[in-house]
């Protein structure tokens, strides 16, 4: 498989990828993947939520929408724990399906 590179506005051709990167059937994984991945609307949401060990990317998680109290599920995307003096605090990144 050949891949063409080019640089900056793409004036400028660069040097052409000429080493197999992947199997065809791999690539046929990762485009149907990538396909998949952005077929859907998604809603972000930023949450902020009680420490615990254990929150891991990727992982489905139920919580419960306070202006409608109907729990939905969404995937994790993102993870920021900040850690002071007193506390522990987690904020989670979300991916809701419209």
């Amino acid at each position: 498989m050949i891949i063409e590179v080019y640089r900056q506005d793409g004036a400028r051709e660069g040097s052409p990828i000429v080493e197999p990167l992947l199997a065809d059937e791999a690539l046929i994984h990762r485009g149907t993947a990538e396909m998949d991945a952005n077929a859907n609307a998604f809603n972000q949401i930023d949450m902020a939520v009680v420490f615990r060990p254990g929150f891991r990317l990727g992982q489905i998680i139920e919580a419960t929408d306070p202006s409608t109290a109907s729990p939905y599920r969404a995937k994790v995307t993102g993870i920021q724990i900040t850690v002071s003096e007193a506390s522990i605090d987690a904020n989670l990144t979300l991916e809701q399906p419209r």
